[in-house]
């Protein structure tokens, strides 16, 4: 069988499942079974393919047709300016969470160096991507999974193996935040009331220990806080990942606890999705 042949195959039983874009997302798994680039893959479109080859691009397009999400299948996404590992482990990056990078860069000075602290780093996207920008600065990124943590160095070496960044296996609502400058922050934010809603992709393989809050979204934020305005002693800046609806809430956790809350930025649907905030 020919290349072509067998992205035509992958491309009519994902679109049998009802995948819309059937044929993106054959060619997107074809490429990582083959690793081809784009240029690659044009050029070999009337090769073969071999059969161990084809086996293993079957059981890619299975999973994809039980609506694996994409990044799992292939163990990777790409986010702000890079490409990071994922597994069943972390939640997969979105464009939305990069709302909280360029509030990061917006409201902290280039020129000066910062001790950031990741709560629930997962991958690491957020925490890496930052030290990217500020190269010189220094981080520490904490997850309760150790298999997140795993998958965070992976992405470190890979990435940037040289930036000032360590992970911690930690539990972020008691994790001593003494002497960092900068604290972010995507915390779990779903509502388990709407289970019934989600899209099978995320409600299904992602990990909902990243999604949902034990006690509710007020508690999580509320304990985050309480423990950085209890362990840290700097004026330090806050950046929270937050669901649109939840900004007013967590305005006043934050004011509550001795901080100003300095800005809400949107993400691409012009939709509260980032709180910036300092300690007084």
């Amino acid at each position: 069988m020919i290349i072509s042949e067998a992205l035509n195959y992958g491309t009519k039983a994902l679109s049998a499942s009802g995948l819309s874009q059937s044929n993106l997302e054959a060619k997107l798994l074809i490429k990582n079974q083959l690793d081809f680039n784009d240029e690659d893959f044009i050029k070999s479109l009337n090769h073969y393919i071999s059969l161990k080859d084809f086996e293993s691009y079957k059981i890619k397009i299975l999973r994809r047709m039980n609506h694996e999400p994409i990044a799992y299948i292939i163990g990777q996404k790409d986010f702000w300016k890079n490409t990071f590992n994922v597994s069943k482990d972390t939640l997969i990056p979105r464009p939305d969470s990069e709302t909280l990078i360029e509030s990061v860069l917006k409201y902290l000075p280039h020129d000066k160096n910062f001790n950031f602290l990741d709560l629930g780093t997962g991958s690491g996207c957020l925490i890496i991507s930052i030290l990217e920008e500020f190269k010189n600065s220094k981080g520490t990124g904490i997850d309760i999974s150790k298999n997140a943590v795993s998958i965070a160095n992976k992405n470190k070496k890979n990435i940037n193996n040289d930036l000032s960044l360590l992970f911690v296996v930690h539990d972020f609502f008691n994790f001593d935040t003494k002497g960092f400058d900068v604290i972010i922050c995507n915390p779990p934010y779903v509502p388990k009331n709407e289970l019934n809603v989600i899209i099978e992709e995320v409600i299904n393989f992602e990990p909902h220990l990243a999604l949902f809050p034990k006690k509710g979204t007020k508690d999580c934020y509320e304990k985050i806080i309480s423990n950085i305005k209890l362990t840290n002693n700097k004026s330090c800046y806050v950046f929270f990942e937050i669901d649109y609806r939840d900004y007013v809430m967590i305005s006043n956790i934050l004011k509550d606890n001795n901080f100003s809350v300095l800005a809400i930025e949107n993400d691409l649907t012009k939709r509260p999705r980032c709180i910036v905030a300092k300690m007084n």
